[in-house]
């Protein structure tokens, strides 16, 4: 199960990094929602190989590095609101992963 997970992980970071690069409008609500469910899957992903503190740690960095590199790319906006969306983002994925456990068992 964990080499699944990892393999997920991989694959969804790097979609994330794709779709956070190439050029679109992602601002507005929309924008957020986006880093909501993206930052909540990745960190449910990251979470099935990891401790919980390690996944949070590393979706959310994986979310700095992201705005970082938008800072390189013209037709791109790096935002202080997208970090707290992606901060959003990993705290709703770990409830959705903590209310999953609680009700599987």
């Amino acid at each position: 199960m964990a080499r699944y997970a990892r393999l997920g992980s991989g694959l969804w970071i790097l979609i994330i990094l794709v779709a956070s690069l190439l050029p679109g409008n992602t601002s507005g609500a929309s924008g957020t929602g986006w880093h909501l469910f993206g930052y909540g899957v990745l960190v449910v992903l990251l979470a099935a190989w990891q401790s919980i503190l390690r996944a949070a740690v590393a979706a959310w960095s994986i979310g700095a590095i992201v705005e970082l590199l938008q800072l390189l790319v013209a037709y791109r906006v790096a935002e202080t609101g997208d970090l707290v969306a992606n901060a959003a983002g990993v705290v709703l994925g770990l409830a959705v992963r903590a209310g999953y456990l609680a009700f599987s068992r």
